[in-house]
């Protein structure tokens, strides 16, 4: 069931989420492979955003980072397995965001959230 929400309201939602890869990436950076914590898209002028979705490395060339795609799987099985995030696509509109229940449900489960809608 798809659930709409306002920046104030979303804001306490994506920070979570975020913070869930952000620990999940600091267990694992000695590996230099990450999951990146957050990617938007933009069509059609709307946001498409996607938290936790796709695999990158760090590395130095000529003196720069740059950040090296690696696709949507793990890319090293030794890996502890990342914290689970719905695979499903959060939608910025004009009057809020649109997404799929199934991120908020998994939430409860990790943190205790205020009450949703």
């Amino acid at each position: 069931m798809l659930v709409r929400m306002n920046e104030k309201e979303f804001s306490n939602v994506l920070s979570i989420l975020k913070s869930l890869v952000y620990e999940y990436n600091t267990r694992i950076k000695e590996h230099g492979i990450y999951l990146k914590p957050f990617h938007v898209v933009y069509k059609k002028q709307k946001r498409y955003i996607y938290i936790g979705k796709y695999w990158y490395k760090l590395e130095k060339i000529n003196g720069k980072l740059k950040w090296i795609y690696l696709g949507r799987a793990k890319p090293l099985m030794l890996l502890p397995d990342p914290p689970y995030i719905p695979d499903t696509t959060i939608v910025k509109e004009e009057s809020g965001y649109v997404f799929d229940d199934s991120i908020l449900n998994q939430l409860k489960g990790h943190i205790a959230l205020q009450p949703f809608r």
